[in-house]
């Protein structure tokens, strides 16, 4: 059941985790780590297969991002509920989502007879992260934080994961991909009495993703030998 060379389409949805966004304010020079809460992705890829160990693809993806605690790394600071103005102070609502256009190089392992197959990659591509977030400050809690704004920056990921093939076209891939990269966004401050913060900027690091997909080869059949 070997899988023919050529073209190939896949999608594959999955879980995301990704440790907290440390941002800085160009302004004030506060530092606060921005919890993201695990979520779900989903990915769309379109690649091309040399040869029975070597493909690459483009693929698209997409992270999503509901915002949790945001704290200060030292001091009070940090983000609340907008509401109520006063009393417990929860997560603020909002999120950081990201979209991704990667291009990978991807090695599978072993012969193209093999069943279940582990394969290795890597990708370069831009991640275009956005910020769309309101609460009030911990410290200050009459005055309002604004955040609504995005940033592409450039992105690599690592890639591994294992195939198994259901059909002569068709696998199942199980998927591990680590995405690096920056992140920056606009704010904006209501209230007397505040410096803005001006934009922030940091690191979309950290980011662990795995997924389930499913993968189909559109290239032609190799030709049968002639006849002795």
């Amino acid at each position: 059941s070997a899988e023919p060379d050529g073209w190939y389409g896949a999608i594959d949805a999955g879980y995301h985790v990704i440790d907290d966004i440390n941002a800085e304010s160009s302004t004030t020079g506060a530092n606060w780590n921005w919890e993201v809460n695990d979520g779900w992705a989903a990915f769309a890829r379109l690649g091309y297969r040399f040869n029975p160990n070597w493909r690459v693809e483009l693929e698209g993806g997409y992270r999503s991002g509901d915002i949790g605690t945001v704290r200060a790394v030292s001091g009070t600071q940090g983000l609340c509920s907008s509401l109520p103005a006063t009393g417990p102070c929860y997560s603020p609502e909002g999120d950081i989502e990201s979209t991704t256009l990667m291009a990978n190089v991807i090695y599978d392992f072993g012969y193209s007879a093999w069943n279940i197959r582990p394969f290795v990659g890597l990708g370069v591509g831009v991640n275009h992260v956005s910020t769309d977030t309101v609460g009030r400050l911990r410290a200050t809690p009459a005055v309002t934080f604004t955040a609504d704004d995005s940033s592409t920056k450039f992105a690599a990921q690592a890639i591994a994961g294992l195939a198994w093939a259901v059909s002569d076209r068709a696998n199942i891939d199980l998927t591990y991909r680590y995405l690096t990269g920056d992140a920056a966004f606009d704010s904006s401050v209501a209230g007397t009495g505040n410096v803005p913060f001006g934009e922030w900027s940091g690191d979309y690091d950290q980011s662990h993703t795995v997924s389930l997909g499913l993968r189909y080869a559109f290239g032609a059949e190799p030709a049968a030998p002639p006849p002795p």
